[in-house]
Order: C-alpha cells, then sequence, then structure tokens
C-alpha cells in the first residue's frame, strides 16, 4: 500500500559550494548554485471530473444556492440540500504497482470538523453562512455511505483498469450542530470549506 497526500509538494533542495585549491584572492567573486528537484512516485495523475487538463490538485466545487427557508427542518447526514456530486478521476495510473485506489478526507486551512464528521467552515469567514455544515458522501463502487472527515474513512474503493479509474462522491448543505429552528437559526452568506485528500493505492 502506498500512499500520496496531495495538495502538498515536498521540494528538496541541495547547495553546492565551490572550491579552489588556490589561495582565496581577496577580490574574486564566491557564490553558491541552487538547484530544486522532486521526485515523484509516478503512480496517477488526479483530476475533479476528468477534467485532465486541469493543472495541480487544487479543485473547486461549487454547490447550488440555497435559501434560509430550506434549514427550516433538521436535515442531518443524509441531507441532499444543494447537492453537488463529482469524482476523482485517475489517469496514467503504474499497472504494474497500482490495482485500487481510495481516497482519505481531512479537514484544511480552518475548515474543521464535529463529532458527525461533518465539514464546518471557518466561523471567523467575513460574511460567512452561520450554522451551515457540509456533508460528504460516496456515490459509487458500491459505497454511499458518509464520509466521516478526520476519521478514517476511505471506504471507497476504485479498480484501476488499463490505468484509469474513478472515485465517486457528493456534497450537500446541512444545519450545524448548534442550530434550533428558533433560537439559534440559519442565517445567510457565503459558505466556503476546504478538505484535503490523501490517495492511498494498492
Amino acid at each position: 500500500m502506498s500512499l500520496k497526500n496531495v495538495g502538498m509538494g515536498v521540494a528538496v533542495a541541495l547547495v553546492l559550494s565551490a572550491g579552489s585549491a588556490v589561495a582565496a584572492d581577496s577580490t574574486a567573486d564566491t557564490g553558491t548554485i541552487t538547484f530544486h528537484g522532486m521526485v515523484s512516485t509516478n503512480t496517477c495523475k488526479v483530476s475533479l471530473d476528468q477534467k485532465i487538463d486541469q493543472n495541480g490538485n487544487d479543485f473547486d466545487v461549487t454547490l447550488d444556492t440555497v435559501f434560509v427557508k430550506d434549514f427550516a427542518n433538521a436535515l442531518g447526514a443524509t441531507s441532499t440540500l444543494g447537492q453537488k456530486k463529482f469524482s476523482l478521476s485517475m489517469t496514467g495510473c503504474d499497472a504494474a504497482t497500482v490495482a485500487k485506489a481510495s481516497a482519505q478526507f481531512d479537514s484544511w486551512a480552518g475548515t474543521t470538523s464535529n463529532e458527525g464528521g461533518m465539514l464546518v467552515p471557518a466561523s471567523n469567514a467575513q460574511g460567512a453562512a452561520k450554522n451551515v455544515n457540509l456533508v460528504l458522501s460516496n456515490d459509487g463502487n458500491s459505497a454511499t455511505d458518509q464520509i466521516k472527515v478526520d476519521q478514517t474513512n476511505n471506504t471507497q474503493k476504485a479498480t484501476i483498469t488499463d490505468g484509469v479509474g474513478n472515485l465517486f462522491y457528493k456534497v450537500a448543505y446541512t444545519q450545524g450542530q448548534g442550530w434550533d429552528s428558533t433560537s439559534n437559526p440559519v442565517t445567510a452568506g457565503t459558505v466556503q470549506a476546504q478538505v484535503a485528500f490523501t490517495m492511498i493505492y494498492e
């Protein structure tokens, strides 16, 4: 099994210092040369919804706009409000080393999670909606369970065939844990949450 943490790159820098067998002249120019490089496992190229021309591994998923009145009743972990489906597509996988792939999801960049594994957007963001969480779920490869963020959640496995595979997901709005329709309702505003995924290859 191999892990590939997506969204964080590690660069290795080497500094080469040139020396001389001749005594240094006080007027000689000296300096250093820094070489930057990276060694890749060359497992799979990951893209969002088969947009294989998209650069990097940072993706955007935009949910539909919804209204405060849509949160009048408890939605819970099975919410479909504003739901958006998306996939992580893998291409160019090394057939000799990769037969299956899954993804582990963890909160990122100010986003947190609650005990139920829902994504909790940063509360200090200007203009943010109040008491709104996001629920992430599997939506393919015989898996439809909720993905509980920051817990072990790589339950969906994609079979890699001819170097290609897909993982299918969906995300929707739901209320925050402190929500109450009367005393602590949802308020209007923007909703933005970030999650990091780590690819796991078998």
